[in-house]
Protein backbone atom coordinates (compact mmCIF):
# COMPACT_ATOMS: atom_id res chain seq x y z
CA UNK A 1 0.00 0.00 0.00
CA UNK A 2 2.64 2.68 0.93
CA UNK A 3 4.57 1.27 -2.20
CA UNK A 4 1.96 2.02 -4.23
CA UNK A 5 0.89 5.42 -2.60
CA UNK A 6 4.90 7.00 -3.71
CA UNK A 7 3.72 7.07 -7.54
CA UNK A 8 1.19 9.87 -6.30
CA UNK A 9 3.75 11.66 -4.11
CA UNK A 10 6.44 11.38 -6.17
CA UNK A 11 4.88 14.01 -8.34
CA UNK A 12 4.98 16.86 -5.93
CA UNK A 13 8.93 16.33 -5.30
CA UNK A 14 9.42 16.77 -8.88
CA UNK A 15 6.65 19.64 -9.06
CA UNK A 16 6.52 20.94 -6.08
CA UNK A 17 8.09 24.56 -6.40
CA UNK A 18 5.93 24.76 -9.63
CA UNK A 19 2.78 23.52 -7.37
CA UNK A 20 3.73 26.23 -4.64
CA UNK A 21 3.86 29.15 -7.53
CA UNK A 22 1.08 28.30 -8.97
CA UNK A 23 -1.25 28.18 -5.29
CA UNK A 24 0.47 31.16 -3.85
CA UNK A 25 -0.50 33.17 -7.39
CA UNK A 26 -4.22 32.17 -6.85
CA UNK A 27 -6.57 33.85 -4.94
CA UNK A 28 -7.80 33.03 -1.44
CA UNK A 29 -10.17 29.90 -2.70
CA UNK A 30 -13.67 29.20 -1.20
CA UNK A 31 -12.24 25.72 0.16
CA UNK A 32 -10.35 27.45 2.40
CA UNK A 33 -12.45 29.65 3.61
CA UNK A 34 -15.08 27.14 4.27
CA UNK A 35 -12.45 24.83 5.86
CA UNK A 36 -10.88 27.71 8.59
CA UNK A 37 -14.38 28.13 9.00
CA UNK A 38 -14.64 24.51 10.83
CA UNK A 39 -11.88 25.70 13.55
CA UNK A 40 -14.55 26.75 16.09
CA UNK A 41 -12.73 25.77 19.17
CA UNK A 42 -9.98 27.55 20.27
CA UNK A 43 -6.19 26.39 19.09
CA UNK A 44 -4.15 27.75 22.24
CA UNK A 45 -2.16 25.22 23.62
CA UNK A 46 -3.38 22.59 21.48
CA UNK A 47 -1.13 19.92 19.70
CA UNK A 48 -2.19 20.05 16.01
CA UNK A 49 -1.13 18.23 12.98
CA UNK A 50 -1.28 19.23 9.48
CA UNK A 51 -1.37 16.08 7.76
CA UNK A 52 -0.24 16.50 4.01
CA UNK A 53 1.51 19.91 4.98
CA UNK A 54 2.53 20.43 1.34
CA UNK A 55 4.75 23.60 1.54
CA UNK A 56 3.78 24.82 4.76
CA UNK A 57 0.47 27.39 3.39
CA UNK A 58 -1.93 26.89 6.66
CA UNK A 59 1.06 26.42 9.11
CA UNK A 60 1.51 30.11 10.42
CA UNK A 61 -2.56 30.51 10.08
CA UNK A 62 -2.24 28.08 12.96
CA UNK A 63 0.66 29.07 14.98
CA UNK A 64 -0.85 32.47 15.27
CA UNK A 65 -3.69 30.87 16.75
CA UNK A 66 -1.49 29.58 19.58
CA UNK A 67 -1.40 25.94 18.44
CA UNK A 68 1.57 24.01 18.81
CA UNK A 69 2.14 23.21 15.26
CA UNK A 70 3.59 19.90 13.49
CA UNK A 71 3.20 19.20 9.37
CA UNK A 72 4.00 16.04 7.85
CA UNK A 73 4.18 15.48 3.82
CA UNK A 74 5.21 12.48 2.08
CA UNK A 75 7.50 14.51 -0.22
CA UNK A 76 10.51 15.27 0.79
CA UNK A 77 10.96 18.65 -2.16
CA UNK A 78 7.58 19.81 0.02
CA UNK A 79 9.24 19.70 3.74
CA UNK A 80 11.99 21.41 2.58
CA UNK A 81 9.93 24.17 0.78
CA UNK A 82 7.92 24.46 4.25
CA UNK A 83 10.55 24.75 6.10
CA UNK A 84 11.44 27.29 3.91
CA UNK A 85 8.10 29.32 4.41
CA UNK A 86 8.05 28.33 8.41
CA UNK A 87 11.12 28.65 10.27
CA UNK A 88 9.58 28.70 13.39
CA UNK A 89 8.28 25.12 13.39
CA UNK A 90 10.76 23.89 11.02
CA UNK A 91 11.84 21.40 13.75
CA UNK A 92 8.31 19.77 13.98
CA UNK A 93 8.51 18.98 10.45
CA UNK A 94 8.62 15.73 8.91
CA UNK A 95 8.66 13.64 5.54
CA UNK A 96 5.78 10.83 6.36
CA UNK A 97 2.72 9.78 5.23
CA UNK A 98 -0.71 10.08 6.26
CA UNK A 99 -1.19 6.38 6.40
CA UNK A 100 1.42 5.63 9.19
CA UNK A 101 3.23 8.00 10.99
CA UNK A 102 5.80 8.26 14.29
CA UNK A 103 4.01 10.15 16.70
CA UNK A 104 2.91 8.36 20.02
CA UNK A 105 -0.88 6.93 20.36
CA UNK A 106 -3.30 9.77 21.54
CA UNK A 107 -0.65 12.73 20.78
CA UNK A 108 -3.07 15.21 18.94
CA UNK A 109 -5.84 17.43 19.92
CA UNK A 110 -6.49 18.49 16.13
CA UNK A 111 -5.67 17.00 12.85
CA UNK A 112 -5.76 19.23 9.49
CA UNK A 113 -5.53 17.78 6.05
CA UNK A 114 -6.17 19.56 3.22
CA UNK A 115 -6.23 18.12 -0.33
CA UNK A 116 -4.00 15.14 0.80
CA UNK A 117 -6.05 12.70 2.26
CA UNK A 118 -7.26 11.38 -1.41
CA UNK A 119 -3.79 10.49 -2.26
CA UNK A 120 -3.97 7.34 -0.44
CA UNK A 121 -4.75 4.50 -2.83
CA UNK A 122 -6.74 2.81 0.24
CA UNK A 123 -8.27 4.93 2.92
CA UNK A 124 -8.80 2.94 5.81
CA UNK A 125 -5.44 2.81 7.06
CA UNK A 126 -4.99 6.15 6.67
CA UNK A 127 -8.28 6.79 9.03
CA UNK A 128 -7.00 3.79 11.32
CA UNK A 129 -4.18 6.19 11.47
CA UNK A 130 -5.75 9.26 11.85
CA UNK A 131 -7.80 7.91 15.08
CA UNK A 132 -4.54 6.37 16.74
CA UNK A 133 -3.08 9.46 16.96
CA UNK A 134 -5.47 11.66 18.25
CA UNK A 135 -6.63 11.86 21.78
CA UNK A 136 -10.44 11.09 22.66
CA UNK A 137 -12.62 13.82 21.42
CA UNK A 138 -9.96 15.06 19.02
CA UNK A 139 -10.97 16.77 15.94
CA UNK A 140 -9.86 15.46 12.31
CA UNK A 141 -11.14 18.10 9.87
CA UNK A 142 -10.32 16.92 5.74
CA UNK A 143 -10.79 18.48 2.43
CA UNK A 144 -10.34 16.60 -0.46
CA UNK A 145 -11.62 16.29 -4.02
CA UNK A 146 -15.16 15.53 -4.75
CA UNK A 147 -16.23 11.97 -5.88
CA UNK A 148 -18.42 13.57 -8.39
CA UNK A 149 -15.60 15.93 -9.96
CA UNK A 150 -13.18 12.89 -9.63
CA UNK A 151 -15.87 10.54 -11.36
CA UNK A 152 -16.47 12.51 -14.18
CA UNK A 153 -12.59 12.52 -15.25
CA UNK A 154 -12.25 8.68 -15.03
CA UNK A 155 -11.91 6.64 -18.55
CA UNK A 156 -14.15 4.02 -17.48
CA UNK A 157 -17.26 5.71 -16.04
CA UNK A 158 -17.42 3.50 -13.53
CA UNK A 159 -17.94 4.29 -10.15
CA UNK A 160 -16.59 1.87 -8.18
CA UNK A 161 -14.02 1.20 -10.47
CA UNK A 162 -10.65 1.74 -8.53
CA UNK A 163 -8.39 3.69 -11.60
CA UNK A 164 -6.40 6.95 -11.65
CA UNK A 165 -6.97 10.15 -12.79
CA UNK A 166 -4.97 13.20 -14.42
CA UNK A 167 -6.63 16.27 -14.14
CA UNK A 168 -5.76 20.16 -14.34
CA UNK A 169 -6.40 22.07 -11.13
CA UNK A 170 -8.96 25.13 -12.05
CA UNK A 171 -7.47 28.92 -11.43
CA UNK A 172 -4.22 28.02 -10.79
CA UNK A 173 -1.21 29.78 -13.04
CA UNK A 174 1.25 28.18 -14.46
CA UNK A 175 -1.44 25.14 -14.59
CA UNK A 176 -0.45 22.09 -12.81
CA UNK A 177 -1.57 18.52 -13.64
CA UNK A 178 -2.26 16.03 -10.92
CA UNK A 179 -2.35 12.59 -10.84
CA UNK A 180 -4.41 10.50 -8.17
CA UNK A 181 -6.18 7.78 -7.50
CA UNK A 182 -10.20 7.40 -7.09
CA UNK A 183 -12.53 7.38 -4.64
CA UNK A 184 -16.19 6.97 -3.54
CA UNK A 185 -18.27 8.64 -0.65
CA UNK A 186 -18.28 5.10 0.61
CA UNK A 187 -14.33 4.56 1.27
CA UNK A 188 -14.53 8.13 3.57
CA UNK A 189 -17.53 7.36 5.24
CA UNK A 190 -17.20 3.23 5.69
CA UNK A 191 -18.52 1.36 8.75
CA UNK A 192 -15.10 1.48 10.04
CA UNK A 193 -14.93 5.24 9.99
CA UNK A 194 -18.18 5.98 11.20
CA UNK A 195 -17.61 3.70 14.17
CA UNK A 196 -14.59 5.35 15.15
CA UNK A 197 -15.56 9.09 14.41
CA UNK A 198 -18.53 10.92 15.31
CA UNK A 199 -19.44 13.57 11.88
CA UNK A 200 -20.11 16.65 13.10
CA UNK A 201 -20.05 18.85 10.19
CA UNK A 202 -20.08 18.13 6.06
CA UNK A 203 -19.69 20.66 3.41
CA UNK A 204 -18.97 20.76 -0.40
CA UNK A 205 -18.12 22.87 -3.45
CA UNK A 206 -20.87 25.05 -4.86
CA UNK A 207 -19.44 24.86 -8.22
CA UNK A 208 -21.82 22.62 -10.91
CA UNK A 209 -20.01 19.76 -10.25
CA UNK A 210 -18.71 20.34 -6.82
CA UNK A 211 -14.85 20.20 -6.93
CA UNK A 212 -14.66 19.41 -3.42
CA UNK A 213 -16.09 18.33 -0.26
CA UNK A 214 -14.71 18.18 3.55
CA UNK A 215 -15.70 16.47 6.57
CA UNK A 216 -14.82 17.31 10.73
CA UNK A 217 -14.73 14.43 12.40
CA UNK A 218 -14.43 13.85 16.42
CA UNK A 219 -12.59 10.93 17.88
CA UNK A 220 -14.87 8.57 19.77
CA UNK A 221 -13.85 7.64 23.19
Amino acid sequence: MAGRGKTFFAQYDQEGRNFMHAQRSSPMRDHRRAFRAQLTAPLKGKKLLDAGCGYGHDLPFYAKRGALVYGTDPSKAMIALARQQCPDVSARLSVQPIQKTSFPDRFFDWVTSIYALHNAPDLQPAFREMHRILKPNGLFIYLVQHPLFVFQRTRHQTYHRKETIMFTIPDMEPPCAIRQPAHTFSEYFSPFVLDRFELLAFAEGREAVPLWFLAKLKRKV
